[in-house]
């Protein structure tokens, strides 16, 4: 099929508040327009705002059915903005600024008492593994108020977003969208998870290949699920999954109980006691990093707190070992 470009005839040039304001253009949209803009490919643009493909074509179609014309010309070679995209993009970059800008602003003129840093916690991090790091923080710095936030990978890129959380603790096998940055904290290990009573559990050594037909409990918000079950893929091993939920609490218990086995962070699989297992041939590593938007204006506080995280000594969780380079 032929897709030709159109787009109407704009008869007025756009500030940045029309667009909110007279439009109805969503953040979001922007958001996911800036990002195609950088990769020029749409599946690459969904992995990095944590997005499915068709959620993020949709959300661009909408934006361009709002502003009245393609802002993509989208071949079978490649995807370029269109000439009314080229005009249209350093508006769509000042709104994303301006009103992030906004936002964080008025949060801090709003604060009166202890300066208060939000904190997003992936809820596939284990917090007893990162719990003592903080304290340490708020033991040199007790001025400082620390709020803490759980939620999905793309739930926390959504409120570092909006200025609903000041940092994340956040891990992706992707590269972030550059308007983020950060230092990593600590890395380790994906582990296979197992009852005690499992025949995992008496191997000298495990590979890939033998999680075949193995049951197994799917962990549906992990930001590896996918990654990992496209490697399994590529190698021919094919999982009977039997369970699929987003509590973490669910799988250990249905792992513990035999229910089947699951991918996990080494520090989960520690914490809750599960036996696990190392895959000898396939090491899927996780870096943890201390994320916050590059260009929002940020309190002492929240850049006091994300450099003292990487300098903390995660030693005493053995799974945890420190970055070679903590660059972020």
């Amino acid at each position: 099929m032929e897709i030709t470009s159109f787009h109407r005839t704009i008869d007025r040039t756009y500030r940045a508040g029309d667009l909110i304001e007279e439009c109805n253009v969503e953040l979001y949209q922007i958001r996911y327009c800036l990002a195609v803009s950088e990769t020029l490919n749409f599946t690459r643009a969904a992995e990095r705002c944590f997005v499915s493909q068709p959620a993020l074509t949709k959300a661009i179609q909408k934006l361009e059915d709002t502003l009245g014309g393609l802002l993509f010309d989208r071949s079978k070679v490649a995807v370029n903005l269109t000439d009314f995209g080229r005009s249209m993009l350093p508006s769509l970059q000042q709104i994303y600024a301006a009103t992030s800008q906004t936002r964080e602003l008025a949060r801090r003129l709003q604060q009166d008492r202890l300066e208060t840093v939000r904190v997003g916690i992936m809820c596939t991090i284990d917090l007893s593994a990162i719990f003592p790091a903080f304290l340490a923080f708020q033991t040199a710095c007790p001025k400082v108020d620390i709020q803490f936030r759980e939620g999905s990978m793309e739930a926390l890129i959504d409120a570092l977003d909006k200025g609903d959380i000041d940092l994340a603790l956040l891990a992706s096998p992707y590269a972030f969208a550059r308007r983020f940055s950060g230092p990593v904290l600590y890395s380790e290990d994906f582990v296979v998870a197992h009852a005690s009573a499992h025949r995992f559990g008496k191997a000298s050594a495990m590979y890939l290949e033998d999680l075949e037909g193995e049951a197994y409990c799917e962990r549906t918000l992990c930001e590896y699920s996918t990654y990992i079950q496209r490697e399994m893929e590529e190698r021919g091993v094919d999982v009977k999954v039997v369970q699929q939920t987003p509590r973490e609490d669910w799988v250990q218990t249905m792992v513990r109980a035999g229910v089947g086995v699951a991918f996990m962070a080494e520090s989960t699989a520690v914490s809750s006691g599960l036996s696990f297992n190392l895959v000898a041939d396939a090491t899927f590593v996780r870096e943890v990093r201390a994320m916050v938007l590059s260009d929002r204006p940020r309190s002492g506080a929240v850049d006091a707190l994300q450099a003292f995280l990487p300098g903390f000594d995660w030693s005493g969780r053995p799974c945890l070992r420190k970055p070679v380079s903590s660059d972020g």
